[in-house]
This record gives structure tokens, C-alpha cells and sequence, in this order.
């Protein structure tokens, strides 16, 4: 991990600065970690997501008003770049960011605060992400495609929420989201699935979901104060986000997800193939009959 720390902060319509010290919340309600007044702003408008080692991005929350970076409206999750102007309603909101050495004052007392921990875990690793985004976005019209993925993105990190997960990372037209392995992770992980497949069934836009198990690194940034998952198990999941396309699943499961969740009875076989970057053919799952 570099010795070079990231302090970022927004800058407020009146001057001030708000420091980012992990996700941020945004909207009209006091709760939030930046409350913003005004009519037109949501209760819950946007969040700033602080993830990987240097990275924050912003995902609108279907507000029927719009988030704009740069002057344009968000339709998905974007990464913000030092200067990057955000427009939410009346407020302009200055994203700024710099790296400061180890040896720098504030540097030096960021890495007192904050203490890098890495430790290895057995986790429930899920990706999901939007079927055709870019299609959707030429056929749809120019206000309703950021509102229905903003709602999407809004709907599923309140199930992850509520069933005990935590979303690691946005990923444009998608999210990844972990739970580290405890005695009620598999019942949380099935409650998860359950609502999001619902979901799929009841509410637009289309998405596809993958589910593994396995081991990852997880460590902490100084001045991020997030956990960031690294490992060959998490490059996985993401290159099985690619099989289930292939083999036209919406939801997908890795064998090693379905024998910890032992699920065996509740699953059917839907192919075994090979995985980009890793050896040998995997078995995967799916649900129904």
C-alpha cells in the first residue's frame, strides 16, 4: 500500500469546507452527513462513496430533480476528479482532493488517527449490475433513465443495508457489496437474495446478480476510513458477473456459494466452464427448477 495519503473535501456554496472522511450522505433531511435545504433537493438525494485506496464516486438516489457533475446529469455512478463541479438543485459543491505525504503535519497526524489494519476473512461476495444500461439510456426518455437508475441503486443498497451487508464499491451501471462470514451471514445473504430477486421480477431497470464465497484481504486507507477487499476470491466474482451473461442467468451462483449456503436442494445446474484468469472449470447455479 502507498505512504501517500488522500485528504478530500467538498467546498461549500458559502466557502466552507466539508472534510470527507469515509461515504457521505446527501439530502434535504438533518441525518444526512450533508444537509442541504431547498424543495428541490431529495431527502435522500445523493452519496459520495469512498472506496479502493485513493477513489470517491457519486451515485445519484433517483431524485426527481437530478444530480449534475460538470454540468451534466449523472445516470450513474461516477468517479469524482479533483475540481469536479457538482450541481445538486441551487447548490454548487466543489469536489477537491490532494495527496499529501507521510511527512506532511497533516499527513502525519492523519496516520496517528487512523491505523491501517489488514486482515483476512471468509466472505458472501455479490456483483450486480444493470442489463443493456446503454441501450437503455438511447430509448428511454432523457429524465427518466437517471431516475429509474438512481432509484435502482437506492433500492438495493437499502436491501444490502438491511440485511446486514455493506457496499464495498459503485461501478459505473453496478455495485459490488460483502458480507464478512459470521454465524447469521448465510441467513442474511438469503434474506439479500430473496429481496433483490424480487425485485428483478417486479421493477425496471433490468440487472443481473453472482454470489461467491470466499477468502479476501480486507484493510483500511488512512482518511478513507472504509474497507477496501482485495484477493483472488473478489477478482472472481467479478469474472463470473461475465459467465452468467453467457449463460443467460439473472442470477447466478458459484458452487461455493450454493454449499455454504447449503442450497443444493433449492438450485439446479446450469453449466460448468472456465473462468478468465483462473484455471481449471467451476460449476455454477441458479435458482427455480
Amino acid at each position: 500500500m502507498s505512504n501517500a495519503l488522500l485528504q478530500s473535501w467538498l467546498r461549500l456554496p458559502n466557502g466552507e469546507r466539508h472534510d470527507l472522511n469515509g461515504t457521505c450522505s446527501i439530502g434535504r433531511s438533518p441525518d444526512n452527513n450533508l444537509p442541504l435545504a431547498g424543495h428541490e433537493v431529495s431527502r435522500r438525494h445523493a452519496i459520495i462513496q469512498a472506496q479502493g485506496e485513493r477513489e470517491f464516486w457519486l451515485v445519484d438516489l433517483g431524485s426527481a430533480n437530478g444530480t449534475y457533475v460538470n454540468g451534466r446529469r449523472i445516470s450513474q455512478s461516477v468517479r469524482l476528479h479533483n475540481g469536479d463541479m457538482i450541481r445538486i438543485a441551487m447548490h454548487e459543491l466543489e469536489f477537491a482532493t490532494e495527496i499529501l505525504s507521510a511527512m506532511h503535519p497533516a499527513g502525519r497526524q492523519a496516520m496517528a488517527s487512523t491505523m491501517i489494519q489488514i486482515h483476512q476473512a471468509q466472505c458472501w461476495l455479490m456483483v450486480a449490475d444493470i442489463i443493456g444500461s446503454t441501450k437503455l439510456a438511447q430509448t428511454l426518455p432523457t429524465a427518466e433513465f437517471p431516475r429509474m437508475t438512481g432509484s435502482w441503486f437506492k433500492n438495493c443498497r437499502q436491501i444490502i443495508d438491511d440485511c446486514g451487508g455493506h457496499m464495498s464499491k459503485y461501478l459505473g451501471d453496478g455495485f459490488f457489496c460483502y458480507w464478512e462470514h459470521t454465524p447469521d451471514s448465510a441467513i442474511q445473504v438469503r434474506q439479500a437474495v430473496a429481496r433483490l430477486y424480487e425485485a428483478q421480477l417486479k421493477t425496471n431497470p433490468p440487472f443481473r446478480l453472482v454470489l461467491h464465497f470466499g477468502a479476501a484481504a480486507l484493510g483500511t486507507v488512512p482518511t478513507m476510513n472504509e474497507l477496501n477487499l482485495h484477493g483472488p476470491e473478489v477478482n472472481f466474482v467479478f469474472r463470473i458477473e461475465k459467465v452468467a451473461a453467457t449463460l443467460k442467468q439473472n442470477v447466478l451462483f458459484s458452487e461455493a456459494a450454493v454449499t455454504r449456503m447449503k442450497a443444493e436442494n433449492e438450485v439446479h445446474f446450469v453449466g460448468e466452464c472456465g473462468v478468465e484468469g483462473f484455471s481449471g472449470s467451476h460449476k455454477f447455479y441458479a435458482t427455480g427448477g
